[in-house]
């Protein structure tokens, strides 16, 4: 009897692995690669990311799988796809953000994973729906100072401008007042640093850190910064009522659940989530009212209505 060469053994072997991943592929979505290993369309996803998920859905349809960097992507683009996939028994939210909470804050899977449930918790009965109005006189009176400290004349690029509100106003509100700086150069740095940070998230939580050692050099200047402070965040008592604020909430139960140092890790991330979202949402709700003087006049009048006037007509257009 003949033994069958190795060659014809490899040749049968590839066969065999290319259709059964081709039969694979049939009972999933559409997927896009590339012809580079691991790499996939990473590059051309990274180019313009929003325009490439736009293409891959007219091309192969609402739901389709990008594969860019070692990470498969599934997109679902309807909202009849939506309400199957977030009501789906197979979807688990924990272990989908593990990895990229751990890549982009430094907590380890089995500390995130004691501390979810408990955090949300927390969190969800301090800033729900019906707890929030507590938070509007702080941030009413954090706001009015910091559009004082801008006078009543100047130019300023409406981006900046937000950032330049939000920033002190959400860190002295979330955390401990007084914790932004107000030196311009230390100032600076953070806006500098925290926007490094904000930018690179997408690509932080996929890639190894020493492949963007900008946006890890910003991550670790936000842990020190914050390790720095925590000592102070944690005995802040507000002069008024002596409330506590939120990062004192999750101190308090980082300090119960678990002895591991991770209170730098859990303040870096809720400063990330109370900013990167707000900052955008915020900007374009201002482009949206400058845009229109109609609109723009009658939110003034409402806030006249409450506030009072003042002798300075604000321009209608940034």
């Amino acid at each position: 009897m003949e033994f069958i060469s190795p060659a014809v053994i490899i040749i049968l072997g590839c066969v065999t692995l290319l259709l059964f991943l081709q039969w694979k592929n049939l009972r999933g979505p559409p997927c896009i690669g590339g012809w580079i290993p691991w790499i996939g369309a990473g590059f051309e996803f990274g180019k313009a990311p929003l325009e490439f998920i736009e293409k891959a859905r007219i091309k192969y349809g609402p739901i389709f799988t990008v594969l860019a960097m070692g990470t498969r992507m599934t997109f679902v683009t309807e909202e009849e796809g939506m309400n199957v996939f977030l009501k789906s028994k197979e979807v688990n939210f924990e272990l989908a953000v593990q990895n990229p909470v751990y890549r982009t804050a430094s907590i380890p899977k089995n500390i995130f994973l004691k501390l979810h449930e408990k955090l949300y918790v927390m969190m969800k009965g301090k800033m729900g729906t019906f707890n929030v109005y507590q938070f509007t006189g702080q941030l009413t009176e954090e706001l009015h100072k910091q559009l004082e400290n801008l006078g009543t004349h100047g130019t300023m690029d409406l981006n900046n401008l937000v950032r330049h509100l939000l920033y002190p106003v959400t860190v002295n509100v979330l955390f401990k007042k007084g914790l932004f700086p107000t030196n311009e150069r230390k100032i600076r740095e953070f806006h500098q640093h925290f926007q490094a940070y904000d930018e690179g998230f997408e690509y932080g939580s996929q890639l190894p850190e020493c492949l963007l050692r900008n946006w890890s050099k910003s991550k670790n200047w936000l842990l020190a910064l914050f390790e720095k402070n925590i000592p102070d965040i944690k005995t802040y008592k507000s002069a008024k009522d002596h409330s506590q604020t939120i990062m004192q909430d999750i101190l308090d139960l980082l300090e119960m659940e678990t002895n591991e140092q991770m209170s730098p890790n859990y303040g870096l991330l809720l400063l990330w989530a109370s900013l990167s979202n707000a900052v955008p949402v915020t900007f374009w709700t201002l482009a949206f009212i400058l845009s229109h003087p109609n609109i723009h006049r009658t939110i003034l009048e409402g806030i006249s209505s409450v506030f009072g006037t003042t002798d300075v007509e604000p321009p209608l257009h940034s």
